[in-house]
């Protein structure tokens, strides 16, 4: 999973409240049951030293989110506000209010108030997501889409809604084949998909990918489903692109596991080496396991971003570090270091069993030979 949609959470300072709330509407009663359920939420981040402003700004998140009839829930995090930080005494609104509509109830309602906002249900309930983009093309127009949230469901049972970037073509071939291949690549430089899907004219396509940059030509997936014809049928091409997207995630969680458990040194089990990991800006992929992990908390240095187990193992003095939990902490790692996520359980994403030491691991980016020495450090401190 890309954390990159996660970035403006942990580019915005704390401390954060964040609220799951299950806000179906599944009976005559149902938007009363939501309120009752925000209020008795509203309390619990008050007793937790939230301020007025800021849970104002959360129960107008809520307010505004109306949701449709059925089961769904609600993701809420928001920042305390600069003012908030620098003068306790002046009460200001947030800086940032970041809502996510569930597509399930959340286990249960929700409210936290500390250092970094909860994502961990989150992701969790989201599942692997694949950031993807897709371009349709004929011999003199191409269009680039990407869905608004730059990923799909691995299921593929639902394609998120698409927005058109850029279209149009010259009459030349190859001219339009560099145009439309020139914004596709820097659209995929801004968003790092993992899977391109190109579509329509097969022969404008083949075109089109020759003029891709080496590091995303190896990253498409050729189809001619898309193109004009007298038995189009829109939904074709939704179809394919769910079954790319599903089979890169499985392909893309295969590969992460089998470097997991292989022998050769670039990968590390356990608290500990995954900490030791982070703060050598070597992890590429976080492996967690949410029920192996949990209760694990962790020492944050704000003005670093380092992790450790012991305040004492921080730069400086350590006093200016937060206790926080690991899983909360680990993702944001992951998150400012680029490195993506796959969530697992003890079950492995096979059914395989998935010996995950502290119910986390990583896999690590890389490494120029004169470097293995410390990924080995790392492996086996």
């Amino acid at each position: 999973m890309n954390l990159r949609f996660l970035r403006p959470l942990y580019d915005t300072p704390g401390p954060w409240a964040t609220v799951y709330l299950d806000d179906s509407l599944g009976t005559e009663r149902g938007r009363a049951d939501v309120g009752l359920r925000w209020r008795a939420l509203r309390e619990a981040l008050l007793r937790q030293g939230a301020a007025e402003p800021m849970v104002a700004a959360v129960e107008e998140a809520v307010r505004v989110t109306a949701p449709e009839n059925g089961q769904h829930g609600l993701a809420v995090f928001a920042n305390a506000g600069e003012r908030l930080r620098d003068d306790p005494g002046v009460q200001a609104g947030p800086d940032l209010v970041h809502t996510e509509v569930m597509a399930a109830p959340p286990p249960a309602d929700s409210a936290e108030y500390g250092v970094l906002p909860h994502v961990a249900p989150l992701l969790a309930q989201r599942g692997q997501r694949i950031s993807w983009l897709r371009v349709v093309v004929d011999p003199a127009s191409g269009s680039i889409e990407s869905a608004d949230s730059s990923s799909i469901d691995v299921s593929g049972s639902e394609i998120q809604p698409i927005r058109k970037i850029v279209s149009g073509g010259r009459s030349d071939r190859l001219d339009h084949a560099q145009d439309v291949a020139g914004e596709l690549a820097g659209l995929a430089d801004a968003m790092g998909p993992e899977v391109i899907i190109v579509a329509g004219d097969g022969q404008a396509g083949r075109l089109l990918i020759d003029q891709l940059p080496p590091r995303w030509r190896s990253k498409t997936v050729l189809t001619d489903v898309g193109a004009p014809g007298p038995e189009d049928d829109p939904t074709a091409l939704d179809a394919v692109t769910a079954q790319v997207v599903a089979q890169t995630a499985r392909q893309h969680a295969d590969g992460v596991l089998h470097r997991l458990q292989g022998d050769d040194g670039d990968a590390v089990i356990g608290i500990a080496p995954v900490l030791a990991a982070f703060n050598l800006s070597q992890v590429e992929t976080l492996l967690l396991d949410p029920i192996g992990l949990a209760g694990t908390v962790l020492w944050l240095d704000p003005a670093s971003g380092q992790l450790a187990h012991d305040q004492a193992d921080l730069p400086g003095d350590g006093t200016s570090a937060r206790q926080v939990l690991a899983e909360d902490a680990l993702i944001r790692a992951a998150a400012t270091a680029d490195a993506d996520l796959l969530m697992v359980t003890a079950a492995g994403t096979d059914g395989s069993p998935l010996d995950l030491v502290d119910g986390v691991g990583a896999v690590l980016r890389p490494q120029p030979d004169h470097d293995r020495r410390v990924s080995e450090a790392v492996a086996h401190p």
